[in-house]
């Protein structure tokens, strides 16, 4: 069963401008038709700049919850959320984004990463920078997508993209995962190897194992460590952007 927790923490150059924490983060646990158990785990990071971000990230991690929900509840299969299912999703994001505020949906802009995690299947979609990291009965951890770089230097994609929907990773797999890492770009210098493109195994291989002994849900003590080590002086030392972490294990 999936023992799961997260945070998502204002980096000091938001708290020096009062800006607040603009990232999101929603994780849930759902049954299956055939009794499984499904992680939905999402982070968003909305976009420096953006008047709303922090709405965009927070509208676009709970409508892709409750639409994965809806169609597994409906009979939806697992091939079913790849092109389709994400393409159409994009779209009601952005109309959403459009008759909901009357604003620039430019100022809604935002990321995206998630994890759909089944006992046989597992599904990701990301746009942007962040990433995700899987292992499957190792301690070696794996990048499912490598950050996402934009048309200009330091710049990313986003979900208010016009041609989001031709940009945005999507993946479905026949064969299942049992931990997973979802965190924003805030983190990624912290944890990948940029110059082999790869997860750094031993900084996941610790913090879930501190993880794996945990009772079966959500933990809030995990929580709240993860918001005391995410503020910490160490980690702040190295980055002054929000930052959101996603750990999930069934091991």
């Amino acid at each position: 069963m999936w023992k799961y927790g997260f945070a998502s923490v204002a980096g000091t150059s938001h708290c020096k401008s009062s800006l607040g924490c603009e990232d999101s983060a929603k994780v849930e646990v759902i049954n299956g038709r055939q009794g499984d158990e499904i992680l939905l785990a999402v982070a968003s990071d909305g976009a420096g700049g953006a008047a709303f971000a922090h709405h965009g990230s927070n509208l676009a991690c709970d409508l892709l919850v409750t639409e994965v929900k809806a169609h597994f509840s409906a009979g939806g299969s697992w091939a079913q959320l790849g092109d389709d299912f994400i393409g159409n999703w994009v779209g009601r994001f952005q109309d959403l984004v459009a008759k909901w505020s009357g604003q620039s949906p430019k100022e809604f802009a935002c990321t995206l990463l998630a994890a759909v995690v089944g006992r046989e299947h597992a599904a990701y979609f990301q746009i942007g920078d962040g990433a995700i990291v899987t292992s499957r009965g190792d301690d070696e951890y794996r990048c499912v997508c490598w950050p996402q770089r934009g048309e200009y230097a330091n710049s990313t994609n986003f979900l208010t993209d016009d041609d989001a929907a031709a940009k945005i990773y999507r993946e479905v797999m026949a064969s299942g995962i049992d931990e997973v890492a979802l965190f924003t770009d805030g983190l990624q210098n912290l944890v990948l190897d940029y110059r082999t493109r790869s997860a750094h195994s031993p900084y996941f291989a610790s913090m879930f194992a501190w993880l794996r002994p945990r009772r079966s849900g959500y933990s809030s003590e995990l929580s709240d460590s993860l918001i005391a080590y995410l503020n910490s002086e160490k980690v702040n030392a190295r980055t002054d952007d929000d930052k959101t972490l996603i750990l999930a294990t069934r091991r």
